[in-house]
């Protein structure tokens, strides 16, 4: 398991969007599955000195979207137009899973488990925790992503 702290955990969609970069780079067949979110939106403003808005509240639709079904199943892409519109993850699970693998409904992850050393779910290939905003726990059984994690973010690493 990688460990990182996040200095500014009320801003961390950058570095969340960051992880997925890379992680995507790296493989490029796979999906995500997101539960047990609590998600903050961007505030776009809503004092006339503003201007106008096209507020589309992508983040939080996606938000009550992962509260109603207790997961949501998306590509890289739409995940990060997601995190776009996201000032901050306070917490939740992404699972990345290889296309090949059946999007399972049944499946409910949570940030606090018992077993904080195993991956959620067996078809999984890595999987993020994000507690508190700023604490990230990273599983994966591929050293190559564990290291190439560790190098990419070694400013935030933890013991």
């Amino acid at each position: 398991m990688i460990k990182f702290q996040y200095s500014d955990g009320n801003n961390n969609s950058n570095f969340i969007k960051g992880l997925i970069n890379v992680i995507s780079k790296e493989q490029n067949n796979i999906y995500w599955g997101v539960g047990d979110l609590d998600i903050i939106p961007r505030f776009s403003g809503d004092y006339p000195g503003s201007g106008t808005h096209k507020n589309q509240e992508i983040a939080w639709n996606f938000g009550e979207k992962v509260e109603s079904e207790k997961i949501v199943f998306l590509e890289g892409t739409t995940l990060c137009e997601v995190l776009d519109d996201t000032q901050t993850i306070r917490r939740g699970v992404f699972v990345c899973f290889f296309n090949n693998s059946p999007y399972d409904y049944n499946f409910r992850p949570k940030v606090e488990v018992k077993e904080v050393n195993t991956i959620q779910h067996s078809l999984s290939y890595l999987e993020i925790r994000i507690l508190d905003g700023d604490m990230f726990f990273i599983l994966t059984k591929d050293s190559k992503m564990n290291s190439k994690l560790e190098n990419e973010f070694s400013e935030f690493l933890l013991d």
